[in-house]
């Protein structure tokens, strides 16, 4: 794989081991011999599809079809790419993953220009610091001493200026030697009409925001005055996803074991300020999985604070579906959820502006358990002081809401108390919440199904163009092949035994008919053990960018080898392999053969006719010897 050498891919993969990674997600519900079942991650389910083969090291779902490696599933869980994957397990694993110098143009151009684009928003960072504190820089001050922001948080966050006008940046950043396609890159500026690259931050107090290592990865901007948007932020860029980090969690002692998770950046720096240093932010209107993911590997303990506005108590109930039904999958994934609210209808900031940050901490630790908020909310939102409680909305929402409850215990608590507002048994009440429950996951199956469709129709729309689908012959694999393939790979170490299997016996690459898998069996007898022969694990990390007949390469292989049933003992596998062996290699011949005789048929150079003939004879010699071992089995 282009840029990491193989032998460290092959190191990680033994250490990280397929059980210890899907186990840090997934809860697996059963063991049978050496496969795992738990929940899938990838897709909603109420019976376990997903197995993890501890053997063959990779994971496979019967309901989503995803499979894969260890490598596959961080890049599919955490949304890394390939060499992203394998530094993460690197250091998780203790490997020392170092890049070797990468041939592919391409990645290493994507490497350069993210490089760029880092040394862009360090520079950027710095022009700013140094506006606020010049004499453009006053307003700016001004509004920081109206925030009450101290000296020291301003420098501690880095918090800065853009000047008004619409190129100052522009015009430094140039002068420091960058091109005008680093700059579009960098999601700092827009683009004029004319073409021109405009200033995204004008007149505003700019907040840097950092990774979780404390990298400067994109900017926020804040209006000084009541003009709108209020905010400004930059746009997903190289090195910027929003949805994938938390705004000050560079700050988080590493000791703590609570997260308090506020809608704006600026309650988390005041926050900080007021010595609650275990406040982040969420970057964006919504909060993700990708952000409960990353909130997990940090704390025990996550409460949320959302603005107790209309538009604040939607956000809080879209949040709180989001993180139960990611949670209900990511069974192995163990952190607690409260939602608290701020009195008085005030944020975070106001409140402890107002009442200080001992009274602020009381009111963390009255935050209330999802599913108690839940409950409350159920009530709260369909309880009106003049006409009562409207039944029919409290049923529906406690119905819901129930259903995303996957705490068997907590659904039940919910029930009981619900009832004695309907008026109705808690048995009656549960079986409603298991049905929407069930009506959900449908819902959400047949959403996946869809897409999956339509996925796949795509790729087959661009794969096909105006003609009608043929696969490439890069991608082709036959039948036999695959399961000569398959077979081969099973038989581990015997392979390379030359009393049962003598040298010209062993596979090759020209017995495939595809490139694609002429290349995965190359790697394949690249990468042999004559102990251990090559682990399936292995193999899909090469098969990643690679496809056969049409489909993902290790999809198709992993569906073979289920296909495929492996056979009672080694010496009737070591059968079966000779036979698909001798079949392929007979099928080639024949086709060897007629290629020999159309050239017969046609030439009219007798030296070359004479030639054609010999070959023929040599071909169907070989042949027919190949015919005779096959028989023999």
């Amino acid at each position: 794989m282009a840029g990491i050498p193989n032998d460290v891919i092959e190191e990680v993969l033994s250490r990280a081991d397929i059980e210890s990674v899907v186990g840090q997600y997934v809860a697996f519900t059963k063991r049978t011999g050496q496969n795992l079942f738990g929940l899938c991650p990838f897709h909603s389910e109420k019976t376990p599809s997903f197995t993890v083969s501890t053997t063959k090291q990779i994971y496979k779902c019967f309901g989503c079809q995803k499979s894969g490696n260890a490598i596959g599933f961080i890049m599919e869980m955490e949304k890394l790419s390939f060499p992203e994957a394998v530094k993460y397990l690197g250091d998780k694993y203790g490997v020392e993953v170092k890049w070797a110098e990468d041939d592919n143009a391409g990645s290493k151009d994507l490497k350069d220009r993210k490089k760029r684009v880092m040394n862009i928003l360090t520079e950027t960072a710095g022009f700013y610091y140094k506006a606020l504190n010049s004499n453009e820089g006053k307003a700016a001050r001004d509004y920081a001493a109206k925030r009450q922001l101290s000296k020291d948080t301003l420098t501690k966050f880095g918090i800065g200026y853009a000047p008004d006008g619409f190129d100052n940046l522009y015009k430094f950043l140039k002068a420091k030697g960058y091109s005008d396609e680093d700059l579009k890159d960098s999601g700092l500026f827009t683009v004029s009409k004319k073409g021109n690259l405009i200033d995204l931050f004008r007149g505003r107090l700019i907040v840097p925001i950092f990774d979780s290592f404390g990298k400067i990865i994109a900017f926020g901007g804040r209006n000084l005055g009541p003009e709108l948007p209020k905010y400004v932020n930059s746009p997903d860029s190289l090195v910027y996803k929003k949805q994938n980090h938390l705004y000050a969690l560079n700050f988080v002692p590493r000791s703590s074991k609570q997260l308090i998770i506020v809608e704006g950046y600026m309650d988390a720096i005041a926050m900080h300020q007021a010595g609650i240093d275990n406040a982040v932010a969420a970057l964006g209107t919504s909060f993700t999985d990708s952000q409960l993911r990353l909130a997990s590997k940090f704390a025990e303990e996550i409460v949320f604070f959302f603005d107790s506005d209309k538009a604040g108590k939607a956000a809080a109930i879209r949040a709180t579906k989001m993180m139960l039904s990611y949670l209900k999958r990511m069974t192995g994934i163990k952190i607690r959820i409260r939602i608290a609210s701020v009195p008085e209808g005030k944020d975070p900031d106001e409140y402890i502006k107002t009442y200080g940050a001992d009274s602020f901490k009381s009111v963390v630790k009255s935050a209330k358990d999802v599913n108690d908020y839940l409950f409350d909310r159920a009530y709260d939102d369909n309880y009106d002081e003049g006409s009562g409680l409207d039944l029919t909305r409290y049923q529906e929402d406690i119905t819901t809401y129930g259903s995303w409850i996957f705490d068997p215990i907590k659904r039940e608590k919910m029930a009981v108390l619900a009832a004695q507002y309907l008026s109705a048994r808690a048995e009656t009440i549960l079986f409603a919440m298991e049905h929407a429950e069930k009506a959900s996951m449908e819902s959400s199956r047949n959403n996946e199904q869809r897409e999956m469709e339509k996925d796949t129709k795509n790729e087959v729309e661009r794969r096909r163009g105006n003609t009608p689908v043929k696969v490439p012959d890069a991608d082709r694999v036959t039948r036999d092949e695959i399961e000569l393939f398959v077979r081969c790979v099973r038989l581990r170490g015997a392979l390379a035994d030359e009393t049962k299997i003598i040298r010209n016996d062993v596979i090759r690459k020209n017995d495939f008919s595809g490139a694609n898998m002429r290349e995965i069996v190359g790697f394949f007898l690249e990468h042999f053990n004559e102990k251990t022969g090559v682990s399936d694990a292995l193999l899909i990390t090469r098969m990643n960018d690679l496809l056969l007949n049409g489909l993902k390469a290790e999809e198709f292989y992993l569906k073979a080898c289920e296909q495929i049933r492996p056979e009672s003992n080694i010496n009737a596998e070591i059968d079966m392999y000779k036979r698909n062996l001798y079949t392929v290699r007979i099928k080639k011949c024949n086709e060897e053969l007629k290629l020999v005789d159309s050239m017969i048929q046609t030439t009219e150079d007798k030296e070359k006719l004479d030639e054609y003939i010999k070959l023929n004879d040599k071909i169907e010699l070989y042949r027919q010897k190949l015919i005779e071992k096959r028989n023999k089995l």
